[in-house]
């Protein structure tokens, strides 16, 4: 269950500074993205702990079997997550620079 909340999580965060730049930034929108980064980093590690349990059973081919779709899916998440909170504090601290 934790590798799929957190990254929705991740996303929810990078997306409340996007939209609340539009009409009232956030007074410290870095915080905001700090715990997005978090939040996409435990859903990558949690799919790491998945594979050493595997690992530990002596699953090889469920190994084999899944291992390119959590490669596909932990960068998709990172990029994801990074492209998010690049917009997001691109926007925040721009709108900031222009209310000075």
């Amino acid at each position: 269950m934790l590798p799929v909340l957190t990254p929705l999580l991740a996303v929810l965060l990078a997306g409340i500074v996007i939209y609340r730049s539009e009409k009232n930034p956030l007074c410290r929108p870095w915080l905001f993205t700090a715990a997005s980064f978090a939040c996409g980093f435990a859903a990558v590690i949690a799919e790491l702990y998945v594979v050493k349990r595997r690992v530990l059973a002596g699953d090889y081919s469920g190994i084999a079997d899944t291992i390119d779709a959590v490669i596909l899916i932990c960068t998709a998440i990172a990029a994801v997550v990074l492209l998010l909170n690049l917009i997001a504090l691109a926007l925040a601290f721009e709108r900031r620079g222009n209310d000075s």
